[in-house]
């Protein structure tokens, strides 16, 4: 059974120095609930409701995760690599400052590295198996284009041109729907074990193998309320890009709020 929605003007009560332990009237823990499809349209309304509980420094929490994860894209090499290592460490910092606002505390900049305080180490190894993860569905894919496309002849082209020119030639355009159909729905099931990773690890205190275990149980057991979620999120996205981009520095906030809240209804455990 989920917990009641997130209301940042009703509190549970503060937490203890761990933002699940005990004293803090709710901890996270697994399997998932199951939720019914309106639930994906609550994630998004309260997210709002927890962005306005602290508009501006939403807005900072945002550009600091997002001004971190460009900086180190630019590092040539060694700053991608750096990037998706530390990816779970700033979605833990996501969920703990909006935990933090959801338990009544006022917000906190500082709990955006709280990932880098405490079980850094999980956190890396989870992005090390993820990456692993993604390297497999790469060479799925090429494998599958291989067989598919003749990768022999490809292999041989003289350049892009000549490649196009001999898939044409040869009816593929099939075979490269078919590959990328496989490709896509490969790295959206990976999604779905990667979205609440991170969160189990930090806050449940999952190992990395099970938390991509559970994150893709309660994707695939709550598909539904996902579906309606995405729908609202990408109409979101719209209207703050409508609104001369300015109001993406409303849109990103509140999403990024109303991940925290999928979390708490689907993981939060009260007592």
């Amino acid at each position: 059974m989920s917990l009641p929605p997130v209301n940042p003007y009703r509190p549970v009560p503060p937490p203890a120095a761990d933002p699940s332990g005990p004293g803090s009237g709710l901890s996270f823990g697994v399997p998932a609930a199951t939720v019914a499809a309106g639930r994906g349209a609550s994630w998004i309304g309260e997210g709002w409701a927890l962005f306005r509980a602290a508009p501006l420094l939403w807005v900072v929490a945002m550009l600091v995760v997002w001004g971190i994860q460009i900086g180190l894209g630019l590092i040539p090499l060694a700053g991608a690599l750096l990037g998706l290592l530390l990816g779970p460490v700033f979605m833990v910092g996501v969920l703990a400052f909006a935990h933090g606002i959801a338990c009544g505390e006022e917000a906190d900049i500082g709990k955006l590295f709280v990932g880098l305080q405490n079980k850094l180490g999980e956190l890396v190894a989870l992005a090390a198996l993820y990456f692993v993860l993604l390297l497999a569905v790469v060479v799925i894919g090429t494998l599958l284009a291989m067989v598919l496309l003749g990768g022999a002849g490809l292999l041989g082209a003289a350049g892009p041109e000549q490649a196009m020119e001999m898939v044409v030639a040869s009816g593929g355009l099939l075979a490269i729907l078919v590959v990328l159909l496989v490709v896509v729905t490969l790295m959206l099931l990976l999604a779905a074990a990667y979205w609440y990773a991170p969160g189990l690890v930090y806050f449940a205190d999952v190992g990395a193998v099970a938390a991509l275990q559970q994150s893709f149980s309660a994707c695939m057991r709550n598909w539904l309320p996902f579906l309606v979620y995405s729908l609202l999120g990408f109409a979101v996205m719209l209207l703050g890009a409508a609104v001369l981009g300015i109001g993406l520095l409303v849109a990103l906030p509140v999403l990024m709020a109303s991940y925290y809240a999928s979390f708490r209804d689907l993981f939060g455990r009260e007592g």
